[in-house]
């Protein structure tokens, strides 16, 4: 073989192997969380710390069932990630108020927290953010029916698992969201499309 075709073929098992190598580099783990897009959500009933419903059980996709709507899993997020999330969830509600989009950020609790310690530090947040319209809710544990129900992934690895929907069913999904301006700027145009 000449030298051109050797060097011809070296290119293309260093490309075949770059593009096999491309997933593991994207998500070292290989992490999936969530039911697919298409999905229709199944009823469950958080703790509700904040919002509409608050101090009740009210289960998000049986009192609002064809509204444009966000559910954010919150598992081992950290305070910052969540808090920035919480803001531009605040800001979308205000803003598609006249479609009825409604938000909803679940914390897991994969650390077993007391129920009032929970709310308590869920309170705070509220607080902090002057929340009018995002719902702040919490399940006992990851081990809650409603964990399995949507199909979450509750290695520490998964921070969190976003659902963007309408009727009850996944229009976008987002595993490990960071909410930095590229971010909220692919969440918002996510929630625009269920808002129309």
């Amino acid at each position: 073989m000449s030298r051109i075709k050797i060097a011809g073929l070296g290119a293309v098992a260093v490309a075949a192997l770059a593009a096999a190598l491309t997933p593991v580099i994207a998500n070292p783990a290989g992490l999936r969380s969530g039911v697919e897009k298409g999905a229709a959500l199944p009823a469950y009933h958080p703790v509700h710390v904040t919002g509409p419903d608050k101090n009740t059980q009210t289960c998000p996709v049986c009192k609002y069932p064809r509204n444009p709507a966000v559910q954010a899993w919150i598992n081992t997020d950290n305070e910052k990630n969540v808090e920035a999330l919480i803001g531009a969830l605040e800001k979308a509600s205000k803003k598609h108020a006249d479609k009825n989009f409604k938000a909803f950020v679940v914390f897991m609790n994969p650390n077993r927290e007391a129920a009032e310690t929970l709310k308590g530090r869920l309170a705070k947040i509220g607080e902090k953010h002057k929340l009018e319209h995002v719902a702040l809710t919490f399940l006992p544990g990851p081990d809650d029916a409603a964990v399995k129900g949507y199909g979450i992934n509750t290695d520490a690895k998964v921070r969190n698992t976003i659902f963007v929907y309408r009727n009850r069913t996944v229009d976008a999904k987002m595993v490990n969201f960071d909410a930095d301006d590229k971010g909220i700027a692919a969440l918002h145009d996510a929630i625009k499309q269920v808002a129309q």
